[in-house]
């Protein structure tokens, strides 16, 4: 994984040519889009930032990329500094299903077309299209494997993301869905960790210090299943809890080869940059774009791990 200051070689600042639709061109006329990305502490964040980078300048386009800090007041701020620069088109992984819908509508108004990425906005009419994946049935993939582990009796603890993002909300349900047709499965701790590693190690610490049996942990990211992976083992009970994580991440696939996470759910996290990258371009260039523009989830375990090492 590229280290985070790698991303700063793909960043160009705004040109202040203007064309015909008095949106900001970059050097030699390029597009100029705009990336406002929840947060940058995680290997999927930052997998997104590169990737869609290199999608831009393949394109022949220029990108700007704003981290939010998981904080919805930032991010509103920074999109509506895109709007004021008039850039191309606006690409949203957004902090809250409801707290950027302003922004979004500002935009709207403002003739810049916004792409909401990863997470969804509780009112996706708002924006111009989605990019990105099926959160339920990313999280009913995972869930479905972990019951299937545990032959359909066990008690499972959840370590949550960010409460009330779309990711958190979407995998939940996923993972209720799944929960609901297993009667036998228990659900003993369900916690945010807020997608980092440092808070799911302590959670995890926490709740293997109650002594409250738990047969598996399941994780709506890898960081947080990777923290999760350190209390079992550092309390020695490898072997007797199963963690399960989701974003296919390098340390992630690297534990699932080594026998120490079950599996980890791929959302394909480089095509969906991509895929953002390429539906701005088509805006751009005046194209109709679908409502709504899905790539697949795959289960990764130790039968299929090595294609993606």
């Amino acid at each position: 994984m590229k280290k985070f200051a790698a991303l700063f070689s793909i960043l160009v600042l705004l040109g202040t040519a203007a064309y015909g639709s008095g949106r900001s061109q970059g050097d030699s006329g390029k597009p100029v889009f705009m990336l406002c990305i929840s947060h940058m502490t995680n290997a999927f964040t930052t997998t997104v930032a590169n990737s869609m980078g290199a999608a831009a300048k393949a394109a022949g386009a220029q990108l700007i990329i704003n981290e939010g800090g998981n904080d919805i007041s930032r991010q509103i701020s920074q999109i509506e500094s895109g709007i004021n620069q008039k850039v191309s088109a606006i690409i949203i992984e957004p902090v809250s299903v409801n707290g950027v819908i302003p922004a979004v509508e500002a935009a709207g108004k403002a003739g810049i077309p916004v792409i909401i990425f990863n997470q969804k906005i509780s009112d996706p009419s708002k924006a111009t299209t989605f990019v990105g994946v099926s959160n339920d049935t990313l999280g009913a993939l995972e869930m479905r494997r972990a019951v299937q582990d545990l032959k359909g009796t066990g008690n499972v603890a959840l370590l949550l993301g960010p409460m009330g993002s779309d990711g958190q909300l979407g995998r939940s349900k996923g993972y209720a869905d799944v929960i609901a047709q297993n009667p036998n499965v228990k659900v003993v701790f369900e916690e945010t960790a807020n997608w980092t590693t440092e808070e799911a190690l302590k959670l995890v610490e926490n709740w293997l210090q109650t002594g409250t049996k738990i047969d598996a942990i399941v994780c709506q990211n890898d960081g947080m299943a990777l923290g999760a992976v350190k209390a079992v083992e550092d309390k020695g009970l490898s072997g007797q809890i199963k963690v399960y994580g989701l974003d296919a991440v390098p340390d992630a696939l690297k534990a699932v080869k080594e026998g120490r996470l079950e599996v980890s759910v791929s959302q394909a996290t480089e095509r969906q940059s991509e895929m953002a990258i390429d539906i701005a371009m088509k805006l751009y260039r005046g194209e109709t774009v679908p409502a709504e523009n899905l790539v697949e989830g795959e289960v990764i375990d130790k039968t299929n791990v090595d294609k993606y090492l």
